[in-house]
């Protein structure tokens, strides 16, 4: 197996926001956030995010906003740090934007009906199949969510979870 710096990642969107969430001060104790920063800072590669990751990373940040959770210029500092991480040069950005595979919508619709049995939304499966559309890449999926995580092994799809510590 590659050694873990040359491994390539994918970044749901908590993920993402984890790497965020020192922007967010009333996140300051969510779990993982140190293991995503430095999962970011030892990787070779920039890590995989998509055009669902930005746009519900987005959704999210806006909503913490709606909730007057965060400030309109943390929301604008969150978004100039997002565009900036994704920029042109992606051996200095931690982020590379991968663009939407083709067919990636029905293989999305056939992950949800295959397992329907587990608790993933349309947008879960949008990563999970995002992911399978990558094998060039052969990303390891980057999530904290037991349901995603259920689907990855049933699947097969390599997976790592920020909030379980295999630290010995």
């Amino acid at each position: 197996m590659n050694n873990i710096a040359e491994q390539r990642y994918y970044f749901d969107t908590n993920a993402l926001l984890k790497y965020y969430n020192p922007l967010l001060k009333h996140f300051q104790e969510e779990q993982g956030i140190l293991r995503i920063r430095r999962l970011v800072a030892n990787s070779y590669f920039p890590i995989l995010i998509s055009p669902m990751t930005s746009l519900e990373l987005v959704g999210k940040v806006t909503t913490f906003f709606r909730q007057k959770l965060v400030q309109k210029k943390t929301l604008r500092t969150i978004i100039t740090h997002l565009r900036k991480d994704i920029g042109i040069n992606p051996t200095s950005r931690p982020f590379e934007m991968v663009e939407l595979p083709d067919n990636v919508f029905p293989l999305a619709e056939t992950i949800l009906l295959e397992h329907a049995k587990f608790a993933i939304g349309s947008n879960d499966a949008l990563h999970l199949a995002i992911v399978q559309k990558l094998p060039l890449y052969q990303p390891i999926m980057v999530t904290s969510d037991k349901s995603l995580q259920r689907v990855c092994e049933s699947i097969q799809m390599s997976f790592y979870d920020p909030e379980i510590s295999i630290d010995t």
